[in-house]
């Protein structure tokens, strides 16, 4: 069988980290595609995944579209809804404040691409919508924006992946997955990845 290619950071990570090579080996070669077409799409689709399983998130993601009859979430879209209304789309209470909330903020401050915008600036927009935490601000930073150095110790999947590896032992502090991930600087995304695919 052919050996599989991996990418240089792959690599890299399978030499800083013997624990990561196993997996990145059985893995093989993940294309790492962020989708950077539609921002605000993007984050309301993070916020209807927190706490839910992703085939869950995608199925109400996916009716949330139908329900609304558009192929493109917009913040627009969400302007002349109440958060009742939104909830009535299929989301709990919290999850239609946080939509509502992006759409404000999106419509406000008239943003187009959170990209053009420092780190820090761009922490405190999203940290400001309600329901907005850490984590779905590294979601966005990984899978919208693309940056390849992004670890998030509130992630339960890469906690579990990490315990089931023998990596970090379970229950163990949030320091010690952040501390333990330093080593997989300046790919922690990548490794990230791996990390979900070994436990998909």
């Amino acid at each position: 069988m052919e050996k599989v290619k991996l990418s240089s950071k792959e690599k890299y990570l399978g030499e800083v980290d013997n624990k990561l090579k196993k997996i990145i080996e059985k893995n093989g070669h993940i294309v790492f595609k962020p989708n950077r077409k539609n921002q605000f799409e993007s984050l309301v689709k993070i916020i209807i995944s927190q706490f839910i399983s992703t085939k869950a998130a995608n199925t109400i993601f996916l009716n949330l579209k139908k329900s609304l009859n558009t192929d493109s979430l917009q913040p627009l879209v969400f302007r002349n809804l109440s958060t009742y209304e939104i909830k009535k789309l299929g989301l709990s209470v919290n999850k239609s404040r946080s939509i509502k909330s992006l759409s404000d903020l999106f419509i406000d401050q008239n943003f187009t691409d959170l990209k053009q915008l420092s780190e820090d600036d761009l922490h405190k927009n999203l940290l400001s919508v309600f329901g907005v935490g850490n984590w779905s601000v590294s979601m966005f930073e990984i899978f919208c924006i693309g940056k390849l150095n992004i670890f998030s110790s509130k992630d339960a999947a890469l906690r579990i992946s990490m315990n089931r590896f023998g990596m970090i032992k379970p229950e163990s502090d949030l320091k010690f997955y952040d501390d333990y991930a330093e080593r997989w600087s300046p790919y922690k995304t990548i490794a990230s990845l791996h990390l979900w695919k070994a436990i998909d």
